[in-house]
């Protein structure tokens, strides 16, 4: 069976939402990062990321394909290994909602009556979503975190580009850019195809929104947090009710 087209998860809720202008936002203000503070830093971010619970929050999404923007409402359900996405028609019905687990990426569109599953690869997650990453990492980026380097991995400083911290593992080239007190400021993952991720923050350093770029794929998103509460969701709130006469169509 040949797979939808790229990003018709999106796409197809985008269409119903209207056009709007590209966002503007301003890039955060980086820092240096002395080469005997790497480790400490990043055990910092890996000690957070062991803090982070849970994340029910209202969100704002706006995808530019090939220049031409397209913005809808959300609701985002985040847990350290499940995250859900339910784009809402400007009716307030649900348009489309995905959900992407450790064992299971399923996507299900009311309106059309129809529902797709994969296995939660960097490749099915590309096609349907336009981002190719697995969901372990997009988690992450989504909650204004960033991979860990494994131990035993170098992590060093690099200054092209500005300094940055840049390590490899896995085939992949990961680069952490910082603001000025530390925090991950822009994420990039090269892995075949190039993934960056910026940080824009509050004042006290929570996530305010997160941009994406796939340049290989001419894919732009922003996804804005309107509110949300720092909870920890049970693993039911991340199952979609699909109705019975509703065929879900694997497409590995």
């Amino acid at each position: 069976m040949p797979w939808p087209r790229p990003a018709l998860a999106v796409l197809l809720l985008l269409g119903a939402a209207g056009c709007a202008t590209a966002p503007e936002r301003l890039p955060p203000v980086l820092g240096g990062v002395p080469a005997d503070q790497v480790d400490a830093l990043a055990r910092r971010w890996e000690a957070e990321w062991r803090e982070f619970r849970g994340l029910r929050a209202a969100v704002d999404l706006t995808v530019v394909r090939s220049g031409r923007a397209q913005r809808t409402a959300g609701a985002l359900l985040v847990s350290p290994t499940h995250v859900r996405f339910e784009a809402i028609t400007p009716l307030g019905f649900p348009a489309i909602v995905v959900t992407a687990a450790p064992d299971r990426l399923l996507v299900f569109s009311p309106t059309e009556r129809r529902a797709w599953s994969a296995r939660p690869t960097a490749e099915a997650m590309s096609r349907w979503l336009g981002v190719p990453l697995e969901p372990q990492t997009l988690i992450r980026i989504l909650t204004g975190h960033v991979p860990a380097p494994p131990d035993g991995v170098p992590v060093r400083v690099t200054q092209d580009r500005g300094p940055h911290l840049v390590f490899e593992h896995a085939g992949a080239t990961q680069r952490v850019w910082v603001t000025a007190d530390g925090r991950p400021a822009r994420f990039e993952l090269a892995n075949g195809q190039r993934v960056t991720a910026t940080f824009d923050r509050t004042v006290d350093g929570r996530i305010a929104s997160v941009s994406l770029e796939v340049p290989s794929q001419s894919v732009e998103a922003q996804l804005r947090y309107i509110s949300g509460d720092s909870v920890a969701l049970p693993p039911e709130a991340f199952e979609i009710t699909v109705p019975p006469d509703v065929v879900i169509e694997r497409v590995d």
